[in-house]
């Protein structure tokens, strides 16, 4: 990806360095938006544990951390670390560690729907 450079917990867009709380995972461009994937250690799980996953515009401001009011439609409420990121068909997916495939309201952060990964 152009314009950015990753080390550790660092983040440069264009000039603009960012330190995040924890290691990068993955990074993923979509619609002018850089969405990072925090990888999260054994810890005490809060809220910027269990919404881990970022975005910033190109200017390196962040826009949004990933929402943690799950779709109406899920049976188990339990919030856990998202594990994956990935952009299919111009759709921003997020997976967690059951498996569950959130997908991921690019402007705002909001979680649309959800499928079970098998």
């Amino acid at each position: 990806m152009n314009g950015i450079i990753v080390e550790g917990n660092t983040l440069t867009i264009g000039h603009t360095k960012i330190i995040v709380k924890y290691p990068i995972k993955k990074i993923e461009k979509i619609n002018g938006k850089y969405i990072v994937l925090l990888k999260i250690p054994r810890v005490e799980l809060g809220v910027d544990e269990l919404n881990n996953i970022l975005c910033y515009d190109e200017q390196g401001i962040m826009c949004w951390q990933i929402s943690n009011k799950l779709p109406s439609n899920i049976v188990s409420k339990e919030q856990i670390p998202y594990i994956a990121i990935q952009v299919i068909d111009g759709k921003l997916y997020a997976t967690d560690f059951w498996g569950r495939k959130f997908n991921v309201d690019t402007e705002n952060g909001e979680l649309i729907d959800v499928k079970i990964v098998h």
